[in-house]
């Protein structure tokens, strides 16, 4: 009897190790969707950071493409928002966070209709690495000794964690070959272990499976885009740029 649930126990994993989740286009290197999704309404999550040490810190970069002004808000944990910033059409602002912190994006437009419209909710975490069902890129290792960050470089700082249900290497994309940063973990990073890195911002990078190199998912430290949610925003954000 017990090395009959034991096989079933093994049944279960294998089968979970195998399952792919549905992923947004940008976690496979794709562009992202063409219309952008905006919140209907603000849910009702808040900020709720564990305790220190074992938060992860975390940099945010906003960027208005929303061709209005807005305000930048942190969200406490008793739902109330506190602005931190306010942001021009077309500019960016960096912002330091914790994981497990919420922050929202309104419209700042006064006498307007639309005066405070929600336009980004965004909580900070750990990049859960799934397996996505990705296109598969062929594999060229670096073929090069562990980078070495120097001294001087930006921080920005992000940590992965293991939901693919198997072993998995992470790798740097240079855009022409693939150097692994996950060289301490012997064996690969395991299900549910999490990976803290000390990174830059712009950098990508690719979770592979430990075994086989199968590509699971891509993620870039990228901007928070904040983009138009109705017909008026999206003219103002085409004048804007153009």
């Amino acid at each position: 009897r017990t090395a009959a649930r034991m096989c079933a126990l093994i049944t279960l994993l294998a089968a979970a190790g195998g399952s792919t989740a549905r992923c947004e286009p940008t976690a496979c290197g794709q562009a992202p969707a063409a219309s952008a999704s905006c919140p209907l309404a603000a849910s009702s999550a808040t900020s709720d950071v564990g305790p220190q040490p074992t938060v992860q810190p975390s940099n945010l970069y906003f960027f208005n493409a929303a061709g209005v002004p807005v305000t930048i808000s942190y969200v406490a944990k008793d739902g109330s928002e506190t602005t931190r910033a306010r942001l021009a059409p077309g500019l960016r602002r960096l912002l330091p966070s914790l994981s497990g912190e919420v922050w929202r994006v309104r419209a700042l437009r006064p006498g307007h209709p639309l005066d405070q419209q929600l336009l980004l909710e965004h909580r900070v975490g750990i990049v859960q690495i799934k397996d996505c069902d990705c296109p598969q890129p062929e594999f060229v290792d670096c073929q090069k000794p562990p980078f070495r960050r120097p001294p001087g470089t930006p921080n920005d700082p992000v940590a992965f964690e293991n939901h693919a249900g198997a072993p998995l290497d992470l790798f740097y994309w240079n855009g022409t070959c693939e150097e692994m940063i996950s060289w301490d973990a012997v064996g690969g990073v395991q299900p549910a272990q999490r990976k803290p890195i000390q990174s830059t911002h712009g950098h990508t990078f690719r979770a592979r499976s430990a075994a086989s190199r199968h590509l699971l998912m891509q993620h870039t430290l990228a901007d928070l885009v904040i983009r138009p949610c109705d017909d008026e925003t999206r003219r103002a954000a085409v004048r804007a740029a153009s």
